[in-house]
């Protein structure tokens, strides 16, 4: 089912890059094999820096063609990252255990002396260290923020990679330029981290999911259209769908909130999100009034956004959307609950949300409008990896950071090794080894973890349908993705718009505010306590009231920035 997206970017990376060698003359212990395709070992010829993608750079260090350093004599760097801890059989107590980073070790002499914690204690302790200048030498795997990973890098305590990527990440770069994607990782006047790259499109695009055995309880086919959901979820809320007597217990709808709802609805049968769902989350998109392109609106602002609004007071009306859609545990206790139990009609995730009963699901058969919008773009996590002030080597940690950008090197970094912890079919498709599938003693995701530091997110390195093995990637969401993938032809998706310091004080200071107000009338114009057309000048005027003209045209600053 996989496109293999993957060589399609790296080849067109390559047309934009100096062509290298991609042998590794690594360790005997690397789980790079010639089975899995080839690291890009590019450069781009647009680096005004020169290049240093091979041989000696004179730094106290070489880089091997595959895309790593290697150090003349052993060093050691600290690290600060979350993890999820292993428990039970051949828990690790450093990652230096796991095969990714022992190999690496043994390839570049650089030794991790590692300071793990729980993703809920480095958020805690991210601050204090910062304001007590007690850095490691680099973080792997942080959630910070773009803004505020902004402001330690322009204060000082962050390395600036602009120049360092180019030179000596030569594979990460290849990826961002391939798509022009430098500018999107600018914040405060530098690059200040390594990103999480999803070149998956299992990770980046989200489905419609039904219950096919609903399906077959109620004589229907798969919906392909708007009008034959709607005709689905009705026979799902009036029927007995599941078939255990009880025709009321049912949930049909179980997208995650009323926001998702939303969303769904507005991108994929109204074609707003015009421009992708990182900054249509954000309800900014393409003006089409403007052919440029180059002219930003707010969608929720939109004539379309009205006829949104119809279209779920309808489902409302009908008793299609539960009577708790708007309680904030309706997920965990409705929603989430209904896909556990098998009590779920319809859902749409970029992953496979139901659980034990995933295998009860199908992707509709094509997205059920002419556009589909719910893609995200490439650039999760900006700052999943970083350098600090405190390292005497940033160039060789660039590029101790750039191999888990090559294939090889995701490859082990999400997978493990080849022939034990995973296997290479006969198609090219990775399969979990049963090591990890069934283990006798662990859950799957503990035995994994024996092999890979990816749990929780936030990887500095690439992501792939194939290396990353996770909802997102699972048979039946990368069939969604065949599905779908018509309906997505011609999209243009932005990155999130990188802000200055001053930008980023405005957004915060607005989006809290319109974020309130448009939950406020989305809520009452569904339920109808609000009129959808005698009080939408009143919601246009609490939103303004809110700033949505200065959020706009701050957001019109910043991709004018990144375009000038």
């Amino acid at each position: 089912m996989n496109k293999k997206i993957l060589a399609t970017a790296l080849a067109a990376a390559m047309l934009a890059s100096l062509a290298a060698s991609c042998g590794n003359s690594g360790s005997s212990s690397s789980s790079s094999s010639s089975s899995k395709p080839a690291s890009s070992g590019t450069t781009s010829t647009s680096s005004t820096a020169p290049s240093t993608a091979e041989g000696d750079t004179g730094l106290g260090f070489k880089m091997d063609p595959a895309g790593y350093p290697v150090m003349d004599e052993p060093v050691t760097v600290t690290a600060c990252g979350f993890s999820s801890m292993p428990e039970g059989v051949g828990a690790w107590d450093t990652p230096n255990e796991i095969p990714y980073f022992k190999n690496q070790e043994e390839r570049t002499n650089i030794h991790i002396e590692w300071n793990n914690m729980t993703s809920t204690a480095l958020e805690e302790k991210l601050p204090i260290m910062f304001a007590g200048d007690d850095l490691p030498d680099i973080f792997f795997k942080t959630y910070m923020d773009a803004a505020t990973m902004g402001k330690y890098g322009a204060d000082g305590m962050l390395v600036d990679l602009t120049e360092l990527i180019p030179q000596y990440a030569p594979d990460l770069y290849a990826l961002l330029s391939a798509r022009d994607q430098m500018k999107f990782m600018t914040y405060n006047g530098g690059i200040w981290g390594f990103p999480y790259y999803f070149e998956s499109e299992g990770i980046r695009m989200s489905k419609l999911f039904v219950n096919q055995t609903f399906l077959d309880n109620l004589g229907m086919e798969a919906p392909t259209n708007w009008e034959e959901l709607h005709d689905y979820m009705k026979a799902v809320t009036e029927q007995d769908a599941n078939g255990d007597g009880d025709p009321t217990n049912e949930v049909a709808c179980c997208l995650s909130s009323v926001g998702h709802i939303t969303n769904v609805v507005a991108a994929g049968k109204y074609n707003l999100m015009n421009r992708g769902s990182s900054m249509g989350g954000r309800y900014i998109e393409a003006d089409p009034a403007d052919a440029s392109g180059n002219t930003l609106r707010t969608w929720i602002t939109t004539d379309e956004m009205k006829e949104v609004y119809r279209d779920i007071k309808t489902w409302w009306d009908e008793g299609l959307l539960s009577p708790s859609l708007f309680d904030t545990d309706y997920w965990d206790n409705v929603a989430r609950a209904a896909l556990k139990d098998g009590r779920g009609g319809m859902f749409g995730s970029y992953v496979t949300a139901a659980g034990t009963h995933t295998e009860d699901f199908v992707a509709m058969p094509k997205a059920p409008g002419e556009h589909w919008n719910y893609v995200s773009g490439y650039l999760s996590s900006l700052g999943s990896g970083m350098i600090t002030k405190e390292c005497e080597i940033p160039e060789a940690m660039t590029a101790w950071f750039n191999y888990s950008y090559t294939m090889p090197g995701a490859y082990e970094f999400f997978l493990g090794i080849e022939g034990e912890s995973y296997t290479i079919d006969s198609d090219g498709h990775v399969q979990l080894s049963e090591i990890i599938t069934n283990h006798p003693e662990l859950e799957q995701e503990q035995a994994h973890l024996r092999y890979s530091y990816y749990s929780g997110g936030a990887n500095p390195g690439l992501a792939t349908d194939e290396t990353f093995k996770g909802g997102e990637t699972h048979i039946i969401s990368l069939k969604g993705c065949d599905n779908f993938r018509p309906a997505t032809e011609g999209l243009t998706i932005w990155e999130n718009f990188p802000l200055t310091a001053d930008q980023s004080e405005v957004i915060n200071g607005t989006k809290g505010d319109i974020d309130a107000v448009y939950a406020e009338y989305r809520a009452a114009f569904i339920t109808g306590t609000k009129d959808i057309d005698a009080d939408w000048d009143e919601y246009l005027e609490r939103l303004e009231t809110a700033g949505l003209s200065e959020f706009l045209a701050t957001y019109q600053e910043a991709y004018d920035m990144i375009n000038s």
